[in-house]
């Protein structure tokens, strides 16, 4: 009786270790064939974590990948690490801070002058806990996460509207699940967070706002050969997200080792949806839609609400209006 009980435990560890390390751990994998010489990938802080594990599969598979993030020296090295493990030399680094407006303005200028072709656009980067206000007067947060990206999509956009009379373009924002406790008050983008729990709030809404900024884009951009997609790609073990934080060292997740071991991805398999997006041909029919572990997620009711949808696009073309120099979508 000891022996079947002893078997019946050992079994049932074997089976929740196994889910631990597939479905927690590792997630869907995604593998393709696919050969990308001539395509080009922009993705946003690409230096490290999931951006940079995005960048590397993408340099593997012949793309020209441009790596755009705030610090400099740290994209350098990245995109040196990025060729040596791809064995791809078409790699560079920009410079690109998403919470200065003037910045943005300057990288497409620059993005525009130097590449004929943009193919993907990954917005990857991200900050959290992030305190007080941005020259813009916006939370410092919701202008890295959102408002940064929708500025940036935007003055990318022409661009992107005549690659894709030649060829398909795919825009893939990277979200978060913890959008579900991001319900919106428009008045806080206005105001400072206090505290953790509206700190986490705050970070929850800009990811909220990039699925409705995914939305909205796809709504928009019909009759363009242009797809969009929101991607929650996992907690990960590396990332600079937590690089902005200014909270206490021992409520960084990625300083917290129980936490790291348990439960965050390795950044590899953190990317795993983000090239499902962006590569996979079934993909396409679902443009618009959330994702998660390479499969499409049904949305939370909190992100389906079509008219704060259409409020929060005209906020953030009003927060942006000064720099939207060219064609709104």
């Amino acid at each position: 009786m000891l022996q079947k009980k002893y078997a019946i435990f050992v079994f049932i560890s074997f089976i929740m270790l196994y889910y631990w390390k597939k479905r927690i751990k590792q997630g869907a994998k995604y593998k393709t064939k696919m050969r990308l010489e001539g395509k080009t990938v922009l993705i946003t802080g690409g230096n490290s974590g999931v951006g940079k594990s995005t960048a590397i599969e993408f340099a593997k598979l012949g793309a020209k990948v441009i790596i755009a993030s705030r610090n400099v020296q740290k994209s350098r090295k990245a995109k040196m690490e990025i060729i040596a493990e791809s064995g791809n030399f078409d790699v560079f680094a920009m410079h690109l801070d998403l919470e200065n407006f003037e910045s943005i303005t300057s990288f497409v200028k620059e993005f525009d002058d130097q590449q004929e072709y943009l193919h993907y656009l990954i917005n990857n980067a991200g900050a959290v806990g992030v305190h007080g206000l941005s020259e813009s007067g916006y939370h410092r947060v919701f202008v890295i996460n959102h408002l940064g990206p929708f500025l940036l999509t935007h003055l990318l956009m022409k661009k992107m509207k005549k690659q894709s009379l030649k060829d398909p373009v795919r825009i893939v924002n990277v979200s978060s699940n913890m959008y579900i406790f991001g319900k919106f008050n428009l008045e806080d983008i206005r105001t400072d967070a206090i505290g953790l729990i509206s700190e986490v709030r705050r970070y929850a809404q800009t990811k909220l706002a990039n699925i409705y900024f995914t939305r909205e884009l796809n709504k928009r951009l019909q009759g363009f050969n242009i797809t969009t997609y929101a991607v929650h790609p996992g907690s990960t073990i590396t990332t600079d997200i937590w690089s902005w934080s200014n909270l206490p060292y021992f409520l960084k997740v990625p300083g917290n080792h129980l936490v790291r071991i348990l439960f965050l991805r390795e950044p590899i398999y953190a990317a795993q949806t983000i090239l499902y997006c962006s590569l996979d041909d079934e993909v396409t029919r679902m443009s618009g839609e959330y994702f998660k572990d390479c499969a499409r997620e049904e949305l939370w009711e909190v992100a389906k609400d079509e008219a704060f949808g259409e409020t929060l696009w005209e906020a953030s073309v009003a927060a942006t209006e000064k720099y939207l120099t060219r064609e709104l979508i």
